[in-house]
C-alpha cells in the first residue's frame, strides 16, 4: 500500500511509502492513479509490463548481481579490491543498509561510527 497526495484537480501528484499530512489517502500499488502518476497507460485487460514491474524486476536482479559479485570473490575469481572505487563504495553501502534492515542477529557488531 502506498500513501498518495493529490494537486488542486485531483491527480496524485506524490507517492510515499509513509503517510503524513498531505500523505494520508492510501492506494495498492496496482490502483490506476499510481499507474497514470508513473504516465502508463491502465486498462483492465492491460497485459504489457509497467513500469512499476520493470522497477520490481530492477531490484531483484541487483540483489542478483550483488549475489554473483559475492560468488566471484569467494572463489577468488575476482577481488574486491579490484572493482572501481565507486563499485567498492556502493557494495559496502547496500551491505550496511540490508544490514541495518535485517536487524541486529550478529554476534560480532562493526565499531563502525562509535569513534
Amino acid at each position: 500500500m502506498l500513501y498518495v497526495s493529490r494537486d488542486k484537480s485531483g491527480k496524485v501528484n506524490g507517492i510515499f511509502r509513509k503517510g503524513s499530512s498531505k500523505a494520508k489517502e492510501v492506494l495498492p500499488e496496482n490502483h490506476p492513479d499510481i499507474a497514470l502518476f508513473f504516465g502508463e497507460m491502465h486498462t483492465e485487460n492491460h497485459t504489457q509490463p509497467t513500469s512499476m514491474d520493470l522497477t520490481k524486476s530492477d531490484l531483484a536482479f541487483i540483489r542478483v548481481i550483488e549475489d554473483l559479485v559475492d560468488l566471484l570473490i569467494a572463489k577468488n575469481i575476482l577481488t574486491f579490491t579490484e572493482l572501481p572505487e565507486k563499485v567498492r563504495e556502493k557494495i559496502l553501502s547496500r551491505k550496511d543498509a540490508r544490514g541495518n534492515l535485517s536487524g541486529c542477529n550478529d554476534l560480532v557488531v562493526s565499531d563502525k561510527g562509535v569513534l
